[in-house]
Parts: C-alpha cells; structure tokens; sequence
C-alpha cells in the first residue's frame, strides 16, 4: 500500500489530479492509515500511468473511463484507429521537420 503523497511524488502528479482522477472513477483509494492518510494499492502508480498515456494520446478521462464497460473488440478497434490517425499526424510533423531544415539550411546559405 501506498499514500496519497507517496503516489503523488512517483506519478509527478498533484493531489488536486490524484483526487480528480478518483472523481471520475478512475482510481480508487483502499483504506486510510492510522493517520488518516489515504492508502493505494501498490498497483496505483501503474494505473495513474496508463491514464496520463491515454490522455497523452487524445483521450478525456470520460472516454477513459469507459474503456472500463468497453467490449474488447471495441476497445481494439478504437485503438486501431488511434494509431491510424497517430501514424498521420507523424508523417505531418515529419514533413513539417523537412520545411524547417529546409527553411534553416536556405538562412545558413545567406
């Protein structure tokens, strides 16, 4: 079991985020210690990971959440569409790479 503080210091996220993740029922404390501190299991950390990831890759934490309820075949198919238009979105900064170093070699040969 972990604490609200320690999960807080390993996840770099703020209490306000922890507690709005418990909000929108995607993280749950177990119990609290003697001291009153909320208590995680081990597993939290793993679990606020996966979180911020989805959340990196676009999701909200409502359509986090129902991944929970999601068949699995649906769940496959959403994340075969994420790499879709993540592979898209790739090769647009890719070409936009290419038009700086382009932009910048044409300035080195001024």
């Amino acid at each position: 079991m972990i604490t609200l503080r320690e999960l807080c210091e390993q996840t770099m996220l703020t209490r306000r985020t922890i507690q709005g993740y418990e909000g929108k029922g995607l993280l749950k404390s177990v119990s609290k210690n003697k001291m009153g501190h909320l208590l995680y299991e081990d597993d939290a950390i793993e679990t606020v990971n996966l979180i911020r990831f989805y959340q990196s890759i676009g999701f909200t934490l409502k359509e986090i959440k129902e991944f929970e309820i999601m068949p699995e075949a649906d769940f496959k198919q959403l994340m075969g569409e994420k790499i879709i238009t993540l592979q898209a979105e790739s090769i647009l900064l890719e070409d936009k790479i290419k038009r700086i170093n382009s932009i910048v070699a044409g300035v080195e040969e001024r």
